[in-house]
């Protein structure tokens, strides 16, 4: 489905706070951000009735790990029936393709690349909305190496290891990640950070930098009444 536009910044780029911990483009100088007043309007997935989150993000990036596992993860239990998740492990990345054979450069060097591809690869396994879940808090949680901490979080939530190792070492895992950053470069300069979160298809700028300082609520204002109660719940 095309991505619509919503192109407004938030009042005082609030997410700037943590600037430290967002992966940037480099292009961000050729930005221009402006004002801009929005409705907060909410969308359905139309093929099961939920809303869909996109997350744009980076294997390595501070911002990534921070989103995934203080975040979307703590609430995807409250909010799994009323969300789709659509994972895009890609981020700030570019790639070529010569003589048929893709190669990468990542934001992070080539460790993120090897996390990127794996993550496409387990997400290959379609194995459901929870597992690629599980999964992915799993290993944006860890320090460890790359195909350690895939090997360990495969085991862990069911996926097939040698399935994602062989997909790796293959021309799947660089066709299946050349797919994910054909859906990142389409934003062109538009998409100046990760993480980066699109909902129901339509780029919107100040749903995306609100999702940053807090997911939760965020996520609650796309999701149609009667809401579930974690959006009706007070932050202790």
């Amino acid at each position: 489905m095309p991505v619509e536009y919503k192109d407004s910044a938030s009042e005082s780029d609030r997410w700037l706070r943590s600037a430290s911990d967002l992966c940037f483009s480099m292009n961000l100088k050729k930005i221009n951000l402006f004002l801009g007043i929005i409705s907060l309007i909410t969308y359905t997935n139309a093929e099961n009735n939920t809303v869909k989150v996109s997350i744009y993000y980076e294997s390595r990036c501070p911002g990534s790990k921070h989103l995934i596992t203080r975040q979307v993860y703590p609430y995807y239990e409250d909010l799994k029936d009323y969300i789709t998740l659509d994972w895009v492990p890609y981020g700030h990345a570019n790639q070529t393709k010569e003589n048929g054979q893709w190669t990468f450069e990542c934001q992070h060097g080539k460790t993120e690349c090897d996390g990127n591809m794996y993550q496409a690869c387990a997400l290959d396994q379609k194995k459901g909305q929870g597992i690629d879940a599980k999964f992915i808090n799993c290993v944006m949680s860890s320090n460890r190496t790359q195909a350690t901490k895939t090997k360990r979080c495969a085991n862990e939530t069911g996926l097939d290891w040698k399935t994602i190792s062989l997909c790796f070492n293959s021309n799947r895992g660089k066709e299946l990640l050349a797919a994910y950053g054909d859906r990142t470069h389409s934003f062109g300069p538009r998409l100046p950070y990760v993480p980066f979160i699109i909902y129901n298809d339509v780029f919107d700028r100040r749903l995306a930098d609100d999702s940053l300082e807090d997911y939760r609520s965020t996520v609650c204002t796309q999701i149609p009444e009667p809401r579930p109660d974690v959006c009706l719940q007070e932050y202790e």
